[in-house]
């Protein structure tokens, strides 16, 4: 998802590496979506040496040289494919990249989301089936509480990635608009200078006053520079 992420970011704008790890810190995506800042740097530079990027300029900043990315066409095209990838994934855990993937909807038609999404339900139906007839074959009245208790994971795992999936595509209308309205945070907002700004779940002074926030101006993105720098104020404040 680290790929779709950087491509998706820079198919808004130009920028650097530090911009998307800032963005993916105030977020907390590297809290709950396994994604680690540490990642950005290297999928940049491969990204680079396949040709779907390329340094537009470099800055200087202190002593520090940053490299300014841009996406050409042939990464636009890039970054299509590899969101209709990701929506045939399955959910790698309670952490998974996979949950974040609606902020980039908007770089695909709703018919390739509907169809991508009802396909990989398709395929985690097969699984649960599978599943559950494996349970009927093996589980006795005289097996393991452990084994029995495996299969019933597995399968309500599985319901429950099936019930996600099936939201997507109940939503999908709402989320399309969501995407429209992170990309324009991500447009207005240079995340690489905000050094000062930290956000965890547990020690954000102004918890519900950001997410509310954030909700508005991802919604609603009228009067959008007033938000914004609402919402740096609220997060800067410790």
């Amino acid at each position: 998802m680290v790929r779709a992420l950087i491509l998706y970011f820079l198919s808004i704008k130009p920028t650097h590496g530090y911009d998307i790890q800032r963005f993916i810190e105030i977020n907390g995506m590297d809290q709950w979506a396994r994604i680690q800042s540490g990642s950005i740097y290297y999928a940049l530079n491969k990204l680079e040496k396949q040709g779907f990027i390329y340094t537009l300029r470099e800055e200087r900043n202190g002593a520090r040289i940053r490299r300014i990315y841009a996406i050409n066409d042939i990464g636009k095209e890039e970054l299509r494919r590899t969101l209709k990838e990701e929506l045939l994934k399955s959910i790698g855990g309670i952490e998974s990249d996979k949950f974040m993937i609606y902020i980039m909807f908007n770089r695909l038609a709703r018919d390739e989301i509907t169809s991508g999404v009802k396909e990989h339900i398709k395929m985690l139906e097969e699984k649960k089936n599978w599943w559950q007839k494996g349970k009927k074959l093996k589980v006795l009245d005289t097996s393991l509480k452990s084994e029995v208790l495996h299969f019933d994971v597995v399968i309500g795992t599985l319901e429950y990635q099936i019930k996600w999936h099936e939201m997507l595509i109940e939503e999908v209308d709402r989320l399309l608009k969501f995407s429209d309205g992170v990309e324009s945070l991500i447009g207005k907002i240079d995340f690489g200078s905000l050094d000062d700004v930290e956000y965890k779940l547990e020690g954000c002074k102004n918890l519900t006053k950001v997410q509310q926030l954030t909700d508005d101006i991802v919604r609603n993105p009228s009067n959008l520079e007033e938000k914004l720098t609402q919402l740096i104020n609220l997060l800067r404040e410790k």
